[in-house]
């Protein structure tokens, strides 16, 4: 009997292909199709590259050009000669003195003064060491100072009012009557800015906001003015400047230099944190360090008294400034010692008083932790620190040795 064949005896239906002879034909083939392709596609793309186009085109059309002769707008002129050079010189004259003498008299404002007599003329006529108003440069700021003349404009005769200085010139001017309430005149308002001082976009409506009250509460026209620059001579044309910022800042030597004369020279400033629910923060240490870097590191900030005329000049303030934005809540995060964090809140500590600095007897700067630009942003529930920008506004306009009674002192309001 024939033997089985094993398992492993036994062919398979993939055992009759040769797979050298079979990769040897693919290679010929690809090799063919490569050779192919490299000799049909110069040939095809040179049939279409020289096949004659059967599109044809439209003879040329014949260019008439037309050459206009010349007009003459004007008549023909001749280019003029330019005429020489002419000599500058100097011809002596003589000069015939007088034979006969004139007798005239003694004194000319004599017969001057027969003159408007006859025409019945009031008249004054003024001494020639009568001194007149004159001006003079400050030898420390350069900037013009109006000297004491001794002469004064009245207003009545020379038929003008406050309003009519109002020019560009001046940036107040102001008429107070015995009566604290019958107050006439203008000032601008405006906020003011440094190289690196800037007024925050949240802080520039509040000098919108106290314009508007002073426009409201008083007879004093306040108009918004453009931005005060600390290096500025409009700077001394001003009699309130107010300085605001809730960021860190640092004044140039020129702009420290500037400010201590406008201060000094009877300038007034209200200085306000815009930041005062944090205490010492980075707008309060610049603002204190302006100061001392301005008026010199031994000026004091002193409490203003609730009796001071700052707090009763036009509304009166018997227990003091009114609160501002330094109560608020406050909230901080604490983490301990394991990363847990806590969540505490506590309300800021409240202001009781402003600070002012003295010169030579003279509250010259207001300083503020009550934060009252915050609440002049408000669009309500602001009125009574309203009313303390108000005061603000009014003392600098009306107390003695201020720049705006300066420039009063020239002219005569008496009715």
């Amino acid at each position: 009997m024939a033997q089985k064949k094993s398992a492993f005896d036994r062919t398979k239906p993939s055992d009759i292909i040769d797979i050298s002879k079979l990769e040897k034909e693919t290679q010929k083939l690809l090799f063919v199709g490569l050779i192919f392709a490299f000799i049909l596609h110069p040939v095809v793309g040179s049939y279409f590259m020289f096949k004659k186009s059967d599109e044809t085109v439209a003879g040329n059309y014949p260019v008439k050009f037309v050459f206009n002769s010349a007009r003459l707008l004007k008549p023909f002129e001749l280019k003029p000669k330019y005429a020489s050079k002419r000599m500058l010189q100097r011809e002596k004259m003589s000069y015939k003195l007088p034979d006969a003498q004139l007798e005239t008299r003694t004194d000319p404002t004599i017969e001057i003064k027969e003159n408007l007599d006859n025409l019945n003329i009031e008249t004054k006529i003024i001494p020639e060491n009568e001194p007149d108003t004159f001006y003079l440069n400050d030898k420390d700021t350069g900037v013009p100072v109006i000297s004491e003349s001794g002469r004064q404009i009245s207003m009545k005769e020379e038929l003008i009012s406050v309003g009519d200085h109002d020019t560009g010139r001046y940036r107040a001017m102001i008429i107070q009557n015995p009566d604290k309430f019958d107050l006439q005149g203008f000032v601008y308002i405006s906020t003011t800015w440094g190289s690196q001082l800037k007024v925050s976009d949240h802080l520039k409506r509040s000098i919108i906001s106290l314009t508007e009250a002073v426009n409201r509460y008083t007879d004093i026209e306040a108009k918004v003015g453009s931005h005060l620059l600390l290096d500025s001579h409009k700077l001394f044309t001003t009699p309130l400047v107010i300085i605001t910022t809730d960021k860190a800042f640092e004044l140039t030597p020129i702009e420290r230099k500037n400010f201590g004369a406008y201060l000094k020279a009877g300038g007034f400033a209200f200085i306000d944190n815009g930041e005062p629910v944090q205490e010492c923060s980075q707008a309060e240490s610049s603002l204190r360090q302006m100061l001392r870097d301005t008026l010199g590191k031994g000026i004091k900030f002193k409490p203003i008294l609730n009796d001071h005329p700052l707090y009763h000049c036009y509304f009166d303030f018997d227990d003091g400034p009114p609160q501002g934005s330094e109560i608020q809540l406050v909230q901080t995060t604490t983490t301990g010692i394991q990363g847990a964090t806590a969540q505490n809140s506590a309300m800021s500590k409240t202001v009781p008083y402003l600070e002012g600095i003295w010169i030579d007897g003279r509250l010259a700067v207001v300083y503020s932790n009550k934060g009252y630009v915050l609440k002049w942003s408000d669009y309500g529930n602001n009125e009574p620190q309203l009313k303390m920008g108000v005061n603000m506004v009014v003392y600098a306009l009306t107390h003695e040795g201020g720049i705006a009674q300066k420039t009063m002192s020239n002219y005569s309001t008496v009715q």
